[in-house]
């Protein structure tokens, strides 16, 4: 009997898609003076990463038994639109902010892929 569900290649793609996409929006915005940093000038960036991350969570919760990924897939998303939410309203990010969200995302997808991989050992 199975307790998880089955190992899921286009998931751990999908996953390394958003990660890369989320490194690369805060390098890119780290590169930019502070001034130039607003929540404008990387909305499409934003938007873009919250279709995969939407993409990614309904495909989670098609699979059976999977209800760590799903909550995982969640988190995933709704942090995603607070940071979203937030970045619109200070306008700006700093250095600081923009270092903490990508370790934050990092950590937390990183965790995401781990688990996925564990799938794999047990099929």
């Amino acid at each position: 009997m199975k307790l998880v569900a089955n190992y899921d290649p286009q998931s751990l793609n999908q996953l390394e898609l958003i990660n890369k996409k989320i490194d690369r929006l805060y390098l890119t915005m780290k590169m930019q003076p502070e001034v130039q940093r607003t929540y404008s000038h990387f909305q499409q960036n934003y938007v873009d990463i919250d279709v995969d991350i939407r993409a990614y969570e309904r495909r989670q919760q098609m699979r059976e038994k999977n209800e760590e990924s799903i909550k995982q897939a969640a988190i995933l998303a709704s942090l995603w639109q607070q940071d979203m939410q937030t970045h619109k309203q200070k306008t700006t990010l700093s250095d600081f902010m923009i270092k903490r969200r990508k370790a934050q995302y990092q950590r937390l997808i990183s965790s995401m892929l781990e688990a996925e991989m564990a799938k794999k050992i047990t099929d």
